[in-house]
C-alpha cells in the first residue's frame, strides 16, 4: 500500500457551563526536522482556570519531552512530580493523552486516564495491542498507564476526548450512568460508515454536538474530542 498520504490533526472542545475558559487543553506540533507530529490532549482537575492551568503545564511538558524522545515512563514520572498540589483537594491531577506520529514510520500513543483511545481502520476499531505501564517510582508507585504502537495505513483514524465526552448525560434518564465508552465507539464508527471522507474536524465537531446534547445544551464538564485521520490528499483546484 501506498505510504503517501496527508495527516490531519484537529480538536473541538465546549466549555463547561458558565466558564470562559476550557479546563481542556489540546496543543500539536510537527517536527519538520525528524518529519513527526505530535499531539496531546490533557484534562485539568476541575474546571475554569486552574484547570486550565494544569492542562496547559502538563501538555506542554508532555509534548516537548515527546519530542525530545524521552522514554514514556520517564514522561509520565516527571509530569507527576511537576504538577502544583490544589490547595483544596490537596492533590495535583491532569490526565493526558500524547500521541507521536512519525510520518511514513509507525505511531506511538500513551494515555493516562483519558477515556481510552480509538483507532479506526475499515470501519472497525483495530487493536494495536495495547500494554499495561506500571509506575515504579516513590512518588507514583502503582500508577497505571497505557501505550501502543503501530504502522498506519491510509483512511486510518485516531480519536481520543477528554471524559466529558464519556460522562456526558450523566444522572439523565437516558444515560444514568453517562454515555459510556461503548456507545461513543458506536457513534464514531457509525459516523464513518455514513460519510467514508469525514474529515477530523467534522467528526470531532459530530462528537462533542452529540455530547452536549446529551447534556441538555449545558456541558457538565469541559468537553473535547481529538481526531488524527491518515487521508488521501485533496486537491484545491
Amino acid at each position: 500500500m501506498s505510504r503517501e498520504f496527508h495527516i490531519e490533526v484537529n480538536c473541538q472542545q465546549r466549555n463547561h457551563r458558565g466558564e470562559r475558559i476550557c479546563g481542556d487543553v489540546f496543543i500539536h506540533r510537527k517536527v519538520k526536522e525528524e518529519n513527526r507530529i505530535v499531539a496531546v490532549l490533557s484534562d485539568g482537575m476541575g474546571h475554569g482556570v486552574k484547570a486550565n492551568m494544569l492542562a496547559t503545564l502538563t501538555s506542554t511538558m508532555a509534548l516537548n519531552f515527546t519530542q525530545e524522545h524521552k522514554d514514556f515512563t520517564k514522561i509520565a514520572d516527571i509530569i507527576m512530580n511537576t504538577l502544583p498540589v490544589c490547595s483544596e483537594r490537596k492533590i495535583s491531577y491532569a490526565t493526558f493523552t500524547i500521541v507521536d506520529v512519525e510520518i511514513g514510520g509507525r505511531v506511538s500513543i500513551l494515555e493516562y486516564d483519558n477515556p481510552g483511545t480509538f483507532i479506526i481502520r475499515n470501519h472497525r476499531i483495530f487493536e494495536p495491542g495495547w500494554q499495561c505501564i506500571v509506575l515504579n517510582s516513590d512518588k507514583n508507585r502503582g500508577k497505571e498507564l497505557r501505550s501502543c504502537s503501530f504502522v498506519p495505513e491510509k483512511e486510518d483514524r485516531i480519536v481520543f476526548c477528554s471524559d466529558g465526552v464519556t460522562q456526558s448525560g450523566l444522572g439523565s434518564d437516558q444515560y444514568p450512568f453517562g454515555w459510556g465508552s461503548d456507545a461513543l465507539m458506536d457513534f464514531i464508527i457509525e459516523e464513518t460508515r455514513k460519510n467514508n471522507y469525514i474529515s477530523a474536524v467534522e467528526l470531532g465537531e459530530h462528537v462533542v454536538k452529540r455530547a452536549v446534547l446529551n447534556d441538555g445544551f449545558e456541558p457538565k464538564d469541559d468537553t473535547s474530542c481529538a481526531g488524527i485521520s491518515f487521508r488521501e490528499p485533496r486537491k484545491m483546484l
